[in-house]
């Protein structure tokens, strides 16, 4: 039996140990011919502190290198999201990707110009991560990165992508964007729900099935 690797790539300021995550672990190893691992980006706070998309790429990289993957599929939360579409432009390997309002593009954190005056001006922004359960000063390394990744890549494998319509973190307009871009390669389905999605998984999970073990899903679709 020829297994299928799965991997979750958690958002900012989140964990391996996500909701998200842990929904699909208890779902994904039930399947016997499935791997499923969460890939935790930031393991100590330092690793946030210093964080910056092309470090999350890489550290990706670096991770599929270690465990010898090749073909695999990606389920890409928010940030997640990002750092799984220019991972496949980057460097190949990923058969399909399931993202969950992900950001598309950079949005450096959603802060107004001013705030982000103050961000470069103090070089660091204190930001709350749950699991480390502390405040955490993010250096302003992660803006500057960030403008590298301005603009949406072509997705370089079929891409479903699951957006609430209450999102106020995350425009639901980019991924409509996105889906319009590339007709071909990216279904987009929208659904009642705010950023976090936790409480339609089960709903996500049936999509999820659909799109990861089946025919990739064509066009937009909404659901309730």
């Amino acid at each position: 039996m020829v297994k299928q690797t799965i991997l979750y790539l958690h958002g900012f300021a989140s964990s391996a140990q996500s909701t998200k995550a842990r929904f699909f672990a208890e779902k994904l190893e039930a399947w016997p011919d499935v791997i499923y691992r969460a890939v935790d980006l930031n393991p100590t706070p330092a690793d946030f502190e210093y964080i910056t998309t092309t470090g999350q790429i890489d550290r990706l990289r670096q991770y599929v290198l270690d465990h010898e993957l090749g073909d695999f599929q990606i389920i890409g939360s928010s940030y997640g999201g990002l750092v799984a579409l220019h991972y496949a432009h980057r460097f190949g390997g990923v058969r399909k990707m399931l993202l969950l309002a992900p950001g598309v593009l950079w949005l450096s954190g959603g802060l107004s110009e001013e705030e982000l005056t103050q961000w470069e001006k103090a070089r660091a922004l204190p930001v709350h991560h749950p699991r480390f359960q502390n405040q955490i000063a993010v250096r302003y390394d992660l803006q500057l990165d960030g403008l590298r990744y301005l603009e949406p890549v072509p997705p370089a494998a079929p891409v479903l992508i699951v957006h609430g319509d209450a999102d106020e973190t995350v425009p639901l307009a980019d991924s409509r964007m996105y889906a319009a871009r590339y007709p071909n390669q990216v279904s987009l389905v929208e659904i009642h729900a705010d950023h976090d999605l936790n409480d339609c998984l089960e709903l996500i999970w049936e999509y999820a099935q659909s799109f990861l073990f089946q025919n990739k899903l064509g066009g937009e679709q909404r659901a309730g």
